[in-house]
C-alpha cells in the first residue's frame, strides 16, 4: 500500500538538524483522519524501516515516531533500532503502572524516549524518570506555563526540552532563552 510520510525536521540550538519527526499522512482512502493510531504507526515503521529504509529517509538521524499505548505495551519499539528510533509517547497515553515499566524496559534497552505535547501533572511523575525530551507546543502553551515547567521538572536533571510549533526566527530565540534544547 502506498502512502505519504511527512519529515519534519527538529533543530538544536545552533540551528542545526539534529533528527526528524516522521509522521502518517495516508493516501486517499487512508488519510489520517480515518486511519487509527496504531495502524498510522505500524504503517510508517514498516514502510520507513522496511521497505525504503530509514537511510534513505532520514539519514544518520534519529527518527521520532509517534506510539500509542497499545504499541508501547507490545514491546513494538525494539523491533527497531534503538540508535534510530526516538519513542514518541502521545499525550493520550496515561502512565499506568504498564507503562511505566515499559518504558522502563525501553529506556533500560537503550531507546531515546520523548513525551509528547507535554503538560505537567503529578501524574507523569513516574514516567519522567525514562524521558529524555519533554516536547512542548510553543503555540497552545501559555507562555507562564512555558516558564513552569523547567522549574516544576528540575530534578530530573537528564531531561532536554524540546519546543513544537516553532516558525518564526523569533520564536525560536525567545525558546532558546527559555531553556528550550531543541526545536521544531
Amino acid at each position: 500500500m502506498e502512502f505519504c510520510i511527512a519529515r519534519q525536521p527538529i533543530f538544536n540550538f545552533n540551528k542545526r538538524i539534529h533528527a526528524y519527526e516522521l509522521l502518517y499522512r495516508g493516501t486517499e482512502k487512508w488519510n489520517l483522519q480515518n486511519t487509527e493510531g496504531n495502524r498510522a504507526t505500524s504503517s510508517l515503521l514498516s514502510s520507513t524501516f522496511l521497505t525504503e529504509g530509514i537511510e534513505k529517509i532520514a539519514g544518520s538521524k534519529p527518527c521520532f515516531v509517534n506510539f500509542t499505548e497499545e504499541l508501547l505495551l507490545k514491546n513494538i519499539p525494539t523491533a527497531f533500532p534503538k540508535n534510530q528510533l526516538v519513542v514518541e509517547i502521545l499525550e493520550d497515553v496515561m502512565p499506568t503502572h504498564e507503562v511505566v515499566e515499559a518504558c522502563q524496559q525501553l529506556k533500560k534497552e537503550g531507546y531515546t524516549l520523548a513525551l509528547d505535547d507535554f503538560v505537567y501533572h503529578p501524574r507523569f511523575d513516574p514516567l519522567l524518570p525514562f524521558v529524555d525530551i519533554v516536547k512542548i507546543d510553543f503555540h497552545d502553551t501559555p507562555m507562564d506555563d512555558m516558564h513552569k515547567i523547567p522549574h516544576r521538572l528540575s530534578r530530573f536533571h537528564h531531561l532536554k526540552f524540546l519546543a513544537e510549533k516553532v516558525e518564526t526566527y523569533k520564536e525560536f530565540e525567545i525558546a532558546l532563552k527559555l531553556g528550550f534544547h531543541y526545536f521544531q
